[in-house]
């Protein structure tokens, strides 16, 4: 959390024991699950924050090609995705992740120039919309995390 704050989990003992009782299957598709709905509200807020120009653009690619694109690319471009395995190292390497990125947007154009939004230039200020949407949504998250890993579990359990 970027003020510096902290948040304090309770119960996550009692699902990682129930989590344990499943096989890997059913347990990788709860965990998953959760993951996803988790992250629903910072992409929606990330969609909400990014800015929207004001009329269509051309996106020059280092190729030299040029795409003409419509207002709204970048909001169609942030999207959810599960982490493949080889992506983790280190401690998160035996774990599960997912993540918001920009990908491709509408007509399947990258918006190459997100980060210039995100971190500034030196000519442009910075305008966040990631670290806001993320910011924003942290105690959200963990609550729809446990909320619904907790539903998986019973629905799989069964």
């Amino acid at each position: 959390m970027s003020d510096g704050g902290s948040c304090e989990v309770l119960g996550l003992e009692e699902l990682e024991a129930k989590l344990a009782e499943l096989d890997n299957k059913l347990a990788g598709k709860a965990i998953y699950g959760a993951l996803g709905y988790a992250l629903t509200p910072v992409v929606k807020d990330a969609k909400k924050f990014a800015s929207k120009a004001k009329e269509p653009h051309t996106v020059v690619y280092s190729n030299g090609k040029k795409i003409e694109v419509k207002p709204g690319l970048l909001r169609s471009a942030i999207k959810k995705r599960r982490v493949p395995k080889s992506e983790m190292k280190g401690e998160f390497a035996q774990g599960a992740a997912m993540g918001m990125y920009i990908g491709t947007g509408r007509n399947k154009v990258y918006p190459n120039y997100w980060h210039f939004i995100e971190r500034g230039t030196s000519t442009q200020p910075a305008t966040p919309f990631i670290r806001p949407a993320f910011d924003n949504n942290v105690q959200l998250m963990i609550e729809r995390f446990s909320e619904k890993l907790n539903e998986n579990i019973d629905k799989y359990s069964e």
